[in-house]
């Protein structure tokens, strides 16, 4: 009788390289293959986890080698008991999940079954949550809708930006993966997720940060929080330029405009633009114009007579 658990895990991202460090320190689990692919920038300076592995001389593949066929043949060395995904991208089909003894699992960074879906850590600094955390479930047909093993919550700070959630959510999935693997082989009963409590988020491109001013403070605020590095950013437009905002807060002195125009630079030092209802303080920018980089907004926002996102 074997005394280890062979695992072959399937990720990107530093998700994947703090997954990979987590399932290391389980002593009755052995990663027994790695699908990665290396293309794909890491994020939090972290090593990409097919580096890690090979460095270890674990058999490490590309996504699209992920079939059942390769499968077969590493299952000819060592059983295949389990597989775990983590940010991965490519639909499965049942063949392949259903391969694995004890099953196929993901790590999703929300709590399910809230929040299914694309870049659920967006979206929930977008929508202003303050409870966040990532879930350990079974795959199914079903996206982000499998039995839940395990689950990690963490609180986001109004002031928390994009990459400080994503920190946490790293170390949420360091949590998560020990607890859910460990409760698989331990064989626990897991918790089947309330449809009826199911939300989901649309898949974000890059032209989703633009920012419209026409909205309340809060949301546009949210957004730059959300979007900021590693993420490309949310960006406005002023004198034709755009301008990717990288700090921002709510202005503490918040005048009630009877006669608003959103988009709207005030007369002050500091860059404040008036917003469909608030107004907002932008701290840090980064502008490319004429051969220059702006990262100071009042060296960037000099004509306050002209609004953001006007068109002429």
């Amino acid at each position: 009788m074997r005394n280890v658990t062979n695992l072959i895990l399937c990720g990107d991202k530093a998700h994947a390289s703090f997954v990979y460090r987590a399932l290391s320190k389980i002593k009755r689990i052995q990663i027994q293959a790695v699908f990665s692919d290396n293309d794909i920038f890491c994020m939090l300076d972290q090593q990409l986890v097919g580096e890690i592995a090979r460095a270890k001389n674990i058999p490490t593949y590309k996504p699209k080698e992920l079939t059942v066929d390769t499968l077969k043949s590493i299952s000819e060395k060592s059983p295949v008991d389990l597989m775990l995904l983590v940010e991965w991208k490519q639909l499965l089909d049942s063949s392949i999940f259903s391969f694995p003894k004890l099953g196929t699992f993901n790590i999703h960074d929300s709590l399910l079954p809230e929040y299914r879906g694309s870049s659920p850590m967006n979206w929930t600094i977008i929508n202003g949550l303050t409870l966040s955390g990532a879930t350990f479930y079974s795959l199914n047909e079903k996206a982000d809708s499998g039995p839940i093993w395990a689950q990690k919550s963490f609180q986001i700070k109004p002031d928390d930006y994009a990459i400080d959630v994503l920190k946490k959510t790293c170390n949420a999935y360091e949590t998560v993966a020990i607890e859910g693997v460990n409760a698989v082989l331990d064989k626990k009963n897991p918790a089947q997720q309330n449809e009826e409590k199911a939300t989901y988020c649309a898949k974000r491109l890059p032209s989703d940060g633009f920012l419209d001013f026409n909205l309340d403070v809060n949301r546009i605020y949210n957004t730059i929080r959300a979007l900021t590095p590693p993420f490309p950013g949310a960006f406005c437009f002023y004198e034709g330029k755009k301008v990717i905002i990288l700090k921002a807060s709510i202005a503490k002195k918040q005048p009630f405009y009877v006669g608003n125009i959103p988009g709207k630079l005030l007369n002050t030092r500091k860059i404040l633009v008036l917003c469909g209802k608030g107004v907002l303080h932008i701290e840090k920018i980064h502008v490319k114009s004429n051969g220059k980089v702006y990262n100071d907004p009042e060296t960037f926002f000099v004509d306050k007579n002209f609004r953001i996102n006007q068109n002429d």
